[in-house]
């Protein structure tokens, strides 16, 4: 059931996410630019209705992003590569539900803005695991994926998800770093739906014949 619940959570993963940064955007009232802003100052306290960015762009993606890593976890064992890049997809999904937690001061392009309290150190320190973990997850999938046969399909367009994020994120830095960041994450995240269907579709095959058997 879990596996096959993984599709609808990949593909709410990537709404949830869209809708965090384009909901919290429009409801700043101050000067904010998606093409230069980082996405993390739509949670910070001085953020207008951060709880928009903090409990669906972050919470909720993260708990849907955990439980397509759990989904994984099962699907891929006994296989050790495979549940390694499933535990960096847990872990991922954990990271970006801390975000909406560990929140910003304010905006860093403030003038004095500082962002020097506990909680805006532990964000800063969370996101640093966090990336690890986000880009770690489809490489060791990959080559997980390469090794069964029920998912050698899929092996090498999810080892391109890191380099094709990569590039849109670098193409996307023209016209400025917070434009590179959405272009980074929302290319792994179109590749998390991406597998997460993959994932529900192999399930739904396997019951019909383990009900028939």
């Amino acid at each position: 059931m879990l596996r096959r619940a993984a599709g609808v959570c990949g593909v709410l993963a990537l709404i949830t996410e869209t809708v965090g940064w384009v909901a919290g955007g429009l409801a700043q009232s101050g000067p904010y630019s998606s093409a230069a802003d980082d996405t993390s100052y739509l949670g910070a306290l001085t953020a207008h209705n951060a709880w928009v960015f903090n409990q669906i762009g972050d919470n909720l993606t993260g708990i849907l992003v955990v439980v397509v890593g759990v989904a994984f976890w099962l699907a891929l064992t006994p296989s050790i590569v495979g549940r390694i890049g499933a535990g960096a997809l847990v872990l991922a999904g954990i990271g970006a539900f801390l975000d909406g937690l560990f929140r910003l001061d304010c905006r860093g392009s403030v003038a004095g803005c500082r962002n020097d309290s506990w909680h805006a150190s532990a964000h800063k320190m969370e996101t640093r695991f966090t990336v690890v973990a986000t880009f770690a997850a489809p490489l060791l999938l990959a080559f997980a994926f390469r090794r069964l046969a029920e998912w050698r399909d899929v092996w090498l367009p999810t080892l391109l998800a890191v380099p094709v994020a990569i590039v849109a994120g670098v193409l996307f830095s023209f016209v400025g770093d917070g434009a590179a960041t959405r272009a980074t994450t929302t290319t792994w995240f179109v590749w998390l739906a991406f597998v997460s269907i993959r994932l529900s579709r192999a399930a739904m095959r396997a019951s019909p014949a383990a009900s028939a058997g």
